[in-house]
């Protein structure tokens, strides 16, 4: 069959015979009705061995008989085990604490003027906020006179200074 007849098809190709809807439930029924079919098988497929009945509830009861018992072996508890370990690391930091006693106190002339400033830099504070914190009635023009920077102190300052950070606005 060529592809240009195919839209002039009008029957599917499959044939059933005369009536043979009509027909078909009575045809069931009647193979339903025959006696032969259902007779036909007499047996039902599964076999009992001889004495089965009679016999399992003997067998059931020799399966689950009492068994003797075996020794328990216990297990050592963990909890000691955490107990023992709480008490070594608190000596450990008891000795830590005690023998690590360093007499360096912590005041503002230790802390270095650059990690000040990386605080200050990196908790994001207003001009207002710090000029807030300095009291004027203390504050005089001698008080910044009096300071020495170093020139390596400066240089060094200018070289790790980003361009960003000037506003020459």
């Amino acid at each position: 069959m060529k592809k240009e007849n195919i839209h002039n098809i009008t029957s599917s190709g499959f044939k059933t015979p005369d009536n043979y809807f009509e027909s078909l439930d009575a045809q069931i029924l009647e193979r339903i009705s025959e006696k032969e079919m259902i007779s036909g098988s007499k047996t039902t497929g599964f076999t009992v061995p001889k004495d089965y009945f009679n016999s399992v509830e003997s067998m059931v009861f020799e399966k689950l008989a009492v068994k003797p018992e075996q020794p328990v072996i216990t297990l050592k508890p963990r909890r000691t085990f955490y107990y023992v370990a709480g008490i070594a690391a608190s000596l450990v930091l008891l000795v830590s604490l005690v023998f690590n006693n360093t007499n360096e106190s912590l005041n503002i002339n230790t802390i270095d003027t650059a990690s000040i400033e990386n605080y200050l830099y990196q908790e994001d504070y207003s001009n207002d906020d710090l000029a807030n914190l300095f009291k004027t009635d203390n504050m005089s023009e001698t008080d910044f006179i009096d300071i020495i920077i170093s020139d390596d102190y400066i240089d060094q300052y200018i070289d790790n200074i980003d361009t960003e950070d000037l506003n020459l606005d």
